[in-house]
């Protein structure tokens, strides 16, 4: 009979390689709890009260961390795609027609470009977001402000 205790299913992902999860904040409190109640050291109530959820909860928990380990705490969602998420050949394309064709447009110009001539459907923020997460900035104002007139 081979030892399964190291091999986790999440999402049809296995696990097999990684030992220890990088755990948030939140869910290390929870493994924390759940441990202590495996052990011994207090009640059901008494873990839903430190965790601030229900009892059900708590012992659906205690179940996942039986079954799965510290990988019991995690969301099951957390290692999916979001649905809204943009591939990663558009986002390289945009960052690379702005910086060969279209450097020194600001943003807002930009994305309507890229909506009339080439056919994105990204709305301006997405395009803000993107290009700011590939470190392009959009160029500064030329026009100097105006100083305000201070009545004395």
């Amino acid at each position: 009979m081979q030892d399964n205790k190291d091999v986790y299913f999440i999402n049809e992902i296995s696990f097999e390689q990684i030992r220890t999860p990088k755990l948030t904040k939140p869910e290390k409190k929870k493994i924390k709890v759940i441990r202590d109640l495996l052990e011994g050291k207090f009640n059901g109530p008494k873990a839903a009260k430190k965790l601030k959820i229900t009892n059900r909860q708590v012992r659906n928990l205690k179940r996942q961390v039986i079954d799965n380990g510290d990988y019991g705490v995690i969301h099951k969602n957390h290692f999916n795609k979001p649905a809204n998420t943009y591939d990663e050949d558009i986002r390289t394309e945009l960052a690379h027609l702005y910086r060969t064709q279209y450097k020194g447009t600001n943003f807002t110009e930009f994305a309507r470009i890229m909506q009339k001539d080439h056919g994105f459907t990204l709305s301006r923020s997405t395009i803000y977001n993107i290009l700011r997460e590939k470190r392009i900035r959009s160029p500064q104002r030329k026009k100097t402000k105006r100083k305000k007139k201070t009545t004395i």
